[in-house]
């Protein structure tokens, strides 16, 4: 053993090659402590894969082979537009306003005979008294697909009189069918029809009118309508267009209380008796609830409740959180009102939520919270020793003051990013021992002499983490002593050796 560990280190020195490395935590220490548990995310190598290039059929990588595709045989796809014989088409005298856009119909006998060819195809042609084509650019009609009929728009600000209305073959010139188009600037006659009002404040429940030609009870679409809701403290006034059946239906959105409502026409074209109705907005429920709320002394305790009503957020009113004596008051705002504030004392409070808002009812809730006691903390660690070149594992104990196990943390050593968790009132560090050797030096005559320290001592500090608001901060310094004792003979003091005829001196001071 002796001759394996100090031939070692002679054929370093005789070859030049002699490196020595000291870890230190201070300027005078030589010991290291390593920690247990260090999260230090591992770094892997990796080799990128080379993409492989197959070459088949004989052919170097540098060759190339040229394909030639004959296409010539390939079906040429065509639409063919069928002529006035293969299908009919058919319109009729209609009479429109000029200040709205209005459809007439067109209805078609579809030619239906090959995957290649047009169901219709055909101009829509609109002539004044002076033979002025007044149909636009969106004239011509055509579809792969056969339909009974198309509607076909034609655009308000036409000047009042008759028009000729031509349906043309694209293929022959051929006329399907003519018809008159009377354009008039007569207002309609309408009937606005609406019931009472009654809902809860912020349900949704929509108003329902509807606006319906006098001669005929057919609905009107793009129908403007005004509607105002007034009392005495508010007005507020809606405009909505009637949809294609003629009805309007809305959800006013009007605080709570009782309105008169008028609804009138408010085109110029549409000729109809206002009509007066009332509108009985009432206050709403709604429902509470409180969020945990729950803290540690010095820290900032934030209560927290949630509002709704009829399943959605509130987005108006407050909150008035009353705890310890004080009362703290919160806008709602998306249905969510917060307020963080401190308490010395560490134990339970009993407090209040009171929700006051204008369109709902009153709503109080009664909850709890928390401020948790921290703990101070305390690391117990007694100084080590051990001889030189050696290594053990230290156990560092973390407590609370009264001396209970402290449940989480990391214990740090020095300036390290590196650390050991603490489990159970426990964290693991590793300790090598070293720094006692200083120096060699070699003669002809003496031969080799190495010196070493009696005893070498390092200082070190350590740092408990707490990974929770529970327990605090501590810190401790602890000494790691190194004290020299030959490897092979273990003597302490200044001694000799022979070694393959070189004489070995040990010094110890």
């Amino acid at each position: 053993m002796f001759k394996k560990k100090y031939m070692i280190l002679l054929s370093l020195i005789l070859v030049s090659l002699c490196a020595l490395s000291c870890v230190s935590a201070s300027e005078d220490a030589d010991a290291t402590v390593a920690i247990d548990d260090v999260d230090v995310d591992p770094i892997e190598a990796s080799v990128d894969e080379g993409l492989e290039t197959n070459v088949e059929d004989g052919l170097s990588s540098d060759e190339t082979e040229t394909l030639t595709v004959d296409n010539s045989n390939d079906d040429k796809l065509s639409y063919d537009s069928p002529s006035s014989s293969d299908y009919d088409v058919e319109v009729y005298d209609k009479t429109v306003h000029n200040w709205q856009d209005e459809t007439i119909r067109i209805y078609i006998t579809p030619y239906v005979d090959s995957d290649y060819c047009y169901a219709y195809d055909f101009s829509v042609n609109i002539y004044d008294s002076n033979g002025v084509n007044k149909a636009g650019e969106d004239n011509n009609k055509y579809s792969l697909s056969p339909v009974d009929y198309i509607d076909y728009t034609i655009p308000a600000g036409l000047t009042p009189g008759e028009y000729k209305i031509e349906i043309k073959n694209w293929e022959d010139n051929y006329i399907f069918s003519t018809a008159t188009l009377t354009v008039v600037s007569d207002p309609f006659y309408a009937i606005i029809s609406a019931e009472n009002y009654n809902a809860y404040y912020n349900s949704g429940v929509q108003y329902s009118i509807r606006v319906t030609e006098s001669e005929t009870g057919y609905g009107l679409s793009g129908v403007s309508i005004k509607i105002v809701f007034s009392n005495s403290r508010n007005t507020y006034t809606r405009y909505y267009t009637s949809g294609s059946d003629g009805y309007i239906k809305f959800d006013p959105k009007i605080p709570v209380g009782t309105y008169t409502v008028t609804i009138s026409s408010n085109n110029a074209h549409v000729i109809a008796s206002s009509i007066v109705k009332s509108a009985t907005v009432k206050k709403s429920s709604v429902s509470m609830s409180l969020a945990k709320a729950s803290t540690y002394q010095g820290y900032k305790l934030t209560l927290k409740a949630t509002v709704k009503s009829q399943g959605r957020n509130v987005n108006e009113g407050t909150v008035k959180f009353t705890i310890n004596g004080k009362t703290y008051s919160v806008a709602v705002k998306n249905g969510v009102a917060t307020k963080s504030i401190k308490l010395k004392k560490a134990k339970t409070y009993k407090y209040t939520a009171t929700f006051v808002g204008d369109n709902f009812n009153t709503k109080k809730v009664a909850g709890k919270a928390k401020v948790n006691k921290r703990y101070a903390t305390k690391i117990v660690i007694k100084n080590k020793k051990g001889y030189y070149n050696t290594k053990k594992t230290i156990t560092v104990k973390v407590k609370t003051k009264s001396g209970k196990k402290v449940k989480d943390g990391y214990i740090y050593v020095g300036s390290s990013d590196s650390y050991s968790k603490v489990k159970n009132g426990k964290a693991k560090l590793y300790v090598t021992f070293s720094g006692n050797y200083k120096k060699g030096k070699y003669s002809y005559s003496s031969g080799f002499t190495f010196y070493f320290k009696k005893s070498v001592s390092t200082k070190f500090k350590l740092k408990y983490v707490p990974k929770s608001l529970k327990y605090k901060a501590s810190t401790k310094k602890f000494k790691i002593t190194s004290k020299y004792r030959c490897p092979d003979c273990h003597k302490k003091s200044s001694h000799s050796h022979s070694i393959n005829g070189y004489n070995i001196k040990i010094k110890v001071y």
